[in-house]
């Protein structure tokens, strides 16, 4: 599986999260278009007991799919920052191709040669004071 470099996690990210919040709001559309066919079935069909009668063939209860895509949509839209970041992490240092985490010298990973990487910054030993 190919890793997103650093740079470009928040790129993915981005496109990530328009994903999940286009899902979030089909979700809540198609939904909230159920459970409203359904109460205004009911209403013109004859009060409440028409929740509960059948509308056609071919025809579900709407309540039965509509709830259910309406707390997943909120939830999702609700929790779709935090889930994208849990689903797009930021690679850890080191060759995005192989996952070399030694020293990247010459902008060159030597184990499987991708090109174009910028060294990895090697933390200086600071002297202890005498």
């Amino acid at each position: 599986m190919p890793r997103i470099r650093p740079g470009h996690v928040n790129a993915v990210r981005g496109v990530a999260l328009w994903v999940v919040r286009a899902v979030a709001a089909f979700l809540v559309l198609d939904g909230l278009f159920l459970i409203m066919a359904r109460v205004v079935f009911a209403f013109l069909g004859g009060g409440v007991g028409g929740l509960t009668a059948y509308m056609s063939i071919g025809s579900d209860h709407g309540l039965v799919r509509g709830v259910p895509m309406l707390m997943v949509g909120l939830t999702l839209i609700f929790t779709g920052r935090k889930l994208v970041q849990w689903i797009v992490t930021v690679p850890e240092a080191g060759c995005p191709k192989c996952g070399y985490a030694g020293t990247l010298s010459g902008g060159r990973c030597p184990e499987c040669g991708l090109e174009g990487l910028e060294p990895i910054a090697r933390e200086t030993p600071t002297k202890p004071a005498e």
